[in-house]
């Protein structure tokens, strides 16, 4: 009696009798290997009791109706043990674990350690469904991704590759918080790396600007431990004296000097500090084309007689006397020297202290020696 190529299904032959008996026997089989569903897989030993229908997967060392068996698809069919043996393409999965297995023609495969290479998926979620804004979407709470060492015939080397369409549009991480933004880096609307933050995910702050062309750094806003979002501008450096510089400006280059840091007012530079081979200018802006009205100062010697120098101790340094002068009682005599208003506060009733700017009392006291050395002369004159 003939059988089929694929699952040796035996055929009815001509004249047959009693065919009933081989169309049962071809059903039987073919209800064993199709849509194959193991309870089992590595099952060296009969179970005790069997159900009609179950089927396993029979270990390398088969005992009992097993025996003999090895590697088979066994098939319980409510009074014996039928035995198929696999071959390349059957499909096959295991009840337990939900695991899908095929046969390559030698073995039992994995599906999933068998697939290499993915192309063109509309979506893919890991631990998380996929959807149309999140084609790639992963929920796990970690992920590694390590590079390719040389002994793997790789690099040693892992870079990520982030690519837009064009200058104006964007290509960034986004950092969230309960799913609203709260950073952002990248280029985000055109060519320089910035770095984005905001307190709602609404108002967004550039606290770092990075020029493609220069490498230039430009930082708006950054917030140390003690600063707040509304000091726009404001830098804070947290340092130990005792062991660290709050901020060092190098200049490595040949030339005799050089600027260290520029200050600009409105995009026009105000002041700025110099570097030589032997020290540092602090220079503000006094080139003749920017004044008007220019006038000597005649009652230099008056307004220096004005000011009240004083020696005192800071609250904070009660054992510490030093030469100065009281901010208020100044502003009476060189306003423009002194920085604030007399008992001010802030908008949380908090208080502002007064500064002064010492190198502005300097014009006053030329013009002061100078009418001095006149006096001094014509008394010399007479004399």
């Amino acid at each position: 009696m003939a059988d089929t190529a694929s699952l040796a299904l035996p055929l009815l032959a001509a004249a047959q009798a009693q065919k009933h008996i081989t169309h049962n026997e071809a059903l039987i089989l073919l209800d064993a290997v199709a849509q194959i569903a193991v309870r089992a897989v590595g099952q060296n030993a009969p179970p005790a009791n069997p159900v009609a229908g179950d089927r396993y997967l029979v270990g390398s060392t088969p005992t009992g109706a097993f025996a003999g068996q090895a590697a088979k698809i066994a098939a319980y069919d409510g009074s014996a043990w039928r035995f198929m043996t696999p071959k390349a393409g059957w499909v096959m999965t295991n009840t337990t674990d939900s695991s899908v297995s095929f046969h390559d023609g030698l073995a039992w495969r994995n599906i999933a350690s068998a697939i290499k290479k993915l192309d063109n998926l509309t979506g893919l979620g890991v631990g998380t469904a996929s959807d149309a804004n999140n084609p790639l979407a992963v929920k796990v709470n970690d992920a590694l991704f390590a590079a390719r060492g040389t002994g793997e015939s790789g690099t040693g080397d892992l870079r990520f590759k982030l690519n837009k369409e064009a200058a104006a549009k964007t290509v960034s991480q986004l950092y969230q918080t309960n799913y609203s933004g709260r950073a952002e880096a990248g280029l985000i609307g055109d060519d320089a790396w910035r770095l984005k933050v905001s307190s709602d995910g609404a108002i967004w702050r550039d606290a770092l600007v990075v020029a493609p062309a220069t490498g230039a750094v430009r930082m708006d806003l950054i917030l140390s431990g003690r600063a707040m979002q509304g000091n726009t501008g404001r830098i804070e450096c947290d340092f130990a004296s005792s062991s660290a510089v709050g901020m060092v400006l190098t200049d490595t280059g040949a030339a005799a000097s050089a600027t260290a840091l520029a200050l600009r007012k409105n995009n026009a530079q105000v002041g700025a500090i110099t570097l030589s081979t032997t020290g540092a200018t602090y220079s503000t802006t006094s080139d003749y084309r920017l004044k008007q009205d220019v006038t000597p100062i005649e009652d230099g010697l008056a307004r220096v007689g004005a000011l009240k120098p004083c020696r005192f101790a800071f609250k904070v340094e009660p054992d510490q006397r030093v030469d100065g002068f009281i901010a208020h009682e100044m502003a009476e005599v060189v306003p423009e020297a002194v920085i604030g208003l007399k008992d001010g506060i802030n908008e949380e009733g908090q208080p502002v202290y007064q500064a002064v700017d010492a190198a502005r009392l300097i014009p006053i006291l030329v013009s002061a020696v100078q009418e001095l050395a006149r006096r001094v002369a014509v008394l010399e004159a007479r004399a």
